[in-house]
């Protein structure tokens, strides 16, 4: 057996004979042992040098080695060894990346740098020490690494670049040096076993799905310096359940709790004056929220299917809500608009189930398509002076609906406003621009609905002034 391993082993002199060295280069590795020594007198192993060769199980660095070129070691499946020389100072791009048989990696305290994806893909990377020297960790290095559990990231390591550690499925904990400054996109994203995070608080930049997908994440603090929330950075953390925004927080990205399921607690800061597409979509949990005053723009569907959501409180001066901004929010049962809005835009309340009662501002001019569709439980509806416009099927599916009174001028309407209004008892129109029948029936009022005037409604208040009057005077006699 030991005979058989002889042979598979190869020494520096050996490995001389089926390589191109050149100037203390390594070029390229012809040669098919399993086993191989590099000579002391190789200062750098070059690009693509042993790229794919399916042989290798381990490597022995002679002590001239210090640097190892792009794609060096690139696909070499079975390497399970390797074992780097005290002077190596950079390793890099993608130079051992896909050696899915590489169980532990120990760098020397000399290494500074390791390029981007210079590990990917390492899928049995077990056991990973970083030397205390390196500095910059290029992104993807260790993206896929599937098996990695925890990492200590050296005190010299200032940003953690994009999709560094995507991925890596059994990371539980990682421990993050006060340097660093910016955590890139992606940069933990499918970390599905990280539990806790603390992030230093000299962290200002967190970039696109930084923490994405993070299945088990459970509480979050958010450093201070940090002025934006990118887009998707928490999306489909399922499992967490209370965030804390930092104090001068401006921007909150597309997406950036969508899917956080369990998130029951939410405090926005004063300063936060946008909050983007869909960026609390799906928080199933969430059942209050107060938007500042600073607040200009709420993007649509951002807080769409926050299906527990009970209390919605507005301080903003943004002029109009958007589209799907509270669809599907089942629990919600009363509003408030501000007086600033003056559009509400198509679904922005459909399917709120249990909305009674919505005080819409008085300055409004337009409200949208299917805004408030599916709203079963909305009663009476007393709409603004400024109104304009209303769009297509705007109250369909509203079978509570028993009185709409609309402004008394003409305005323009969208079919099929109130389709499946069952309920529907009064509607008052405008004197001017009445409605003929043929308009009245694109309106879709159900057959027992009466349909009149402002005019008509006021004589008819007057007759039964008058005859209450009669009456009255009838029974004194």
């Amino acid at each position: 057996m030991e005979e058989n391993k002889a042979q598979e082993q190869i020494t520096p002199g050996e490995l001389l004979k089926h390589s191109d060295i050149r100037g203390g280069k390594l070029i390229r590795y012809y040669g098919k042992k399993s086993e191989i020594v590099i000579p002391d007198s190789v200062t750098t192993v070059g690009e693509e040098a042993f790229r794919e060769n399916h042989h290798l199980t381990r490597v022995v660095f002679g002590a001239g080695v210090t640097t190892v070129q792009p794609r060096a070691f690139y696909g070499c499946e079975n390497l399970r060894q390797v074992v780097f020389p005290s002077g190596l100072r950079e390793i890099g791009e993608e130079a051992f990346a896909l050696c899915t048989s590489m169980v532990s990696l120990l760098l020397p305290r000399t290494v500074v740098s390791l390029g981007d994806g210079c590990f990917r893909g390492c899928t049995a990377l077990h056991n990973v020490v970083l030397s205390t020297g390196v500095c910059h960790i290029g992104g993807y290095a260790f993206c896929d690494c599937e098996s990695i559990e925890e990492i200590k990231l050296p005190d010299g390591v200032t940003a953690i670049h994009r999709a560094t550690f995507f991925n890596c499925r059994s990371l539980a904990s990682v421990e993050i040096p006060e340097a660093v400054q910016s955590v890139g996109r992606y940069a933990f994203g499918r970390c599905a076993s990280l539990t806790e995070l603390s992030l230093p608080q000299n962290v200002s930049y967190i970039g696109i799905g930084a923490f994405s997908e993070c299945n088990r994440l459970t509480h979050v603090e958010l450093p201070q310096a940090v002025r934006f929330i990118g887009d998707y950075t928490f999306s489909c953390c399922e499992e967490l359940v209370s965030v804390s925004l930092p104090s001068e927080l401006n921007y909150i990205g597309n997406s950036a709790f969508c899917g956080c399921k369990r998130l029951a607690e939410l405090r926005l800061p004063e300063s936060v004056a946008r909050i983007g597409q869909s960026a609390f979509f799906g928080c199933a949990a969430l059942q209050q929220i107060s938007i500042p005053s600073a607040v200009q723009d709420i993007s649509q569907a951002a807080f769409a299917h926050c299906s527990s959501l009970q209390t919605v409180e507005i301080h903003g001066s943004m002029p109009q809500l958007e589209a799907s901004l509270f669809e599907g929010c089942f629990a919600l049962e009363a509003i408030t608009l501000p007086d600033a809005v003056e559009r509400i835009v198509e679904k922005a309340f459909s399917n709120c189930i249990v909305l009674s009662y919505v005080k819409l501002p008085k300055g409004l001019q337009d409200i949208g398509q299917r805004a408030f569709a599916g709203c079963v439980s909305l009663s009476d509806l007393s709409l603004p002076d400024a109104l304009s416009r209303i769009g297509g099927n705007a109250f369909s599916g509203c079978s509570a609906l028993k009185t709409v009174i609309f402004p008394n001028h003409k305005l323009s309407l969208g079919k099929s406003l109130f389709e499946d209004c069952t309920a529907l008892e009064l509607v008052v129109m405008p004197d001017k621009g009445m409605p003929v029948r043929r308009e009245l029936l694109k309106l879709a009022f159900p057959p027992q609905t009466q349909v009149t005037s402002h005019a008509q409604l006021e004589r008819a208040f007057l007759l039964a002034e008058e005859t209450l009057a009669k009456t009255s005077d009838v029974s004194e006699e």
